[in-house]
């Protein structure tokens, strides 16, 4: 197979290579109405709120989506911008429209390029387990297929972003006691973090917006990420390094946006719309077969791999394993995926990963019981050693899970998803004693399927 003949081109559609190259032209046939996303925008259901004393520009009740679990969308205000929303999307169990006796809240931040629309039925599943459950897309999810100027990227910096987070987290809940009619102070609040958003997660927990009221959270639930990698993983550091001073070079040329997705959008239109033809730059494989490639050996395709084995999500030539295809193109050409993201979140990651001077997070700043949840087939154990090792010197709470050999997007719409769902379930129901750091210290290392 002459993947070694593509490699150019997939340094664009890499999730860790944010080179910048040219995009393929999204507007070719009809792709270009299926790929713009529209900016957020919502028209207010009749009981839709909008109150000054409240942290967010306006709330809709969207309505019910199963059985008694109704939805919700709250959008922030963060900047003076025309993309400068977050936008959270909250599943709750309501006794009427605009009532809940849901008290305690579950935040979702999302991974690099995806919106809820792959984390709704995970937030629903929570919903209906008691929790009030909020995913919170990013300003990314704002900007439209055919932006052509990315200037005002420049300004959403990683700092902004653990700002975003806040202001969401202080958002969800208002809205939660909104509904509630129970006081914002007392409502906990549980934080799921995937991917980038497990990367955010962690730097927010170190930050001084965890230490306010309104922001704190009370467990983190990291999922696949690397903050540092153990020593021992000498190359793949020194690759990560290489990537932060290629990422820093475009960005000191101007280049604010990482457009990697629109790479991936645009295979995935080719797999479901002409599966069966050749893909044009691989011609011994379909279209569906090289989505599948894409999917299944990601690491083939980076410049510089996460590591070894990193893929989204398992399978071969035949067919992805645990997870239904065509839902899986539907949400990524539907509204789960967008195509342009900031750099500087890929160069704080990389500055991390890379051990960058001054690219830390400050370990002993983390007292929330923290669980860390491994992806067999993204980052898995390799992220484990920072929380175990760094974390775990100064916070008795860590527990760290290893899960499946299935990728790094197994956490969402895989199959057997609710296992796992449940399973950070059982440990939030285990660590309700808020920031104490009295109990033993747990590694544990479980292998599932």
């Amino acid at each position: 197979m002459r993947i070694n003949l593509i490699a150019a081109f997939f340094i664009l559609l890499s999730v860790s290579s944010p080179v910048s190259a040219a995009v393929p032209d999204l507007q070719i046939g009809n792709i270009h109405t299926r790929l713009v996303q529209p900016g957020i925008s919502y028209t207010p259901a009749p009981f839709a709120v909008s109150q000054s004393c409240l942290p967010f520009t306006e709330s809709s009740r969207i309505g019910p989506v199963s059985g008694n679990v109704a939805e919700y969308k709250i959008k922030v205000n963060v900047g003076p911008g025309e993309y400068d929303n977050i936008t959270l999307t909250n599943y709750v169990r309501e006794k009427r429209p605009w009532t809940t006796k849901a008290d305690k809240n579950l935040v979702i931040l999302p991974g690099h390029a995806l919106t809820e629309k792959f984390y709704s039925d995970m937030a629903i599943y929570y919903a209906q387990q008691g929790y009030s459950a909020y995913i919170l897309d990013r300003r990314e999810t704002n900007v439209p297929a055919d932006e052509t100027d990315f200037g005002f990227m420049q300004d959403w910096t990683f700092e902004e972003y653990l700002q975003d987070t806040y202001k969401g987290i202080n958002a969800s809940r208002s809205h939660t006691a909104l509904l509630s009619g129970k006081s914002a102070e007392n409502i906990e609040v549980t934080a799921i973090g995937h991917s980038h958003g497990a990367m955010l997660l962690t730097a927010y927990e170190a930050s001084e917006y965890d230490d306010l009221p309104a922001g704190s959270v009370d467990r983190a639930v990291p999922v696949d990420i690397v903050i540092t990698y153990n020593p021992e993983n000498s190359e793949l550091i020194q690759n990560q390094a290489q990537e932060f001073a290629s990422i820093n070079e475009s960005i000191e040329n101007g280049v604010y946006r990482d457009s990697s997705m629109a790479g991936m959008m645009y295979i995935a239109y080719l797999a479901s719309t002409e599966p069966d033809a050749e893909f044009y730059l691989q011609p011994e494989l379909t279209n569906r077969q090289f989505f599948r490639l894409t999917a299944s050996q990601t690491y083939s395709f980076s410049a510089y791999p996460y590591t070894p084995d990193y893929h989204y999500w398992s399978g071969n030539l035949s067919g992805l394993y645990y997870v239904d295809e065509d839902r899986l193109l539907n949400l990524t050409l539907t509204g789960g995926t967008v195509p342009y993201t900031p750099k500087y979140l890929d160069q704080y990651m990389a500055g991390l990963m890379g051990n960058v001077e001054g690219y830390e997070i400050n370990s002993s700043r983390i007292d929330s019981p923290v669980l860390y949840v491994g992806l067999g087939g993204g980052f898995g154990d390799y992220g484990a050693w920072w929380y175990e090792n760094e974390v775990g010197n100064t916070n008795s709470r860590v527990t760290t899970i290893s899960w499946n050999d299935q990728g790094h997007g197994s956490l969402l719409i895989d199959n057997n998803s609710p296992e796992l769902w449940a399973l950070i379930d059982d440990w939030v129901d285990d660590n309700k004693n808020l920031k104490s750091k009295g109990s033993e210290l747990k590694n544990l290392n479980k292998e599932k399927g």
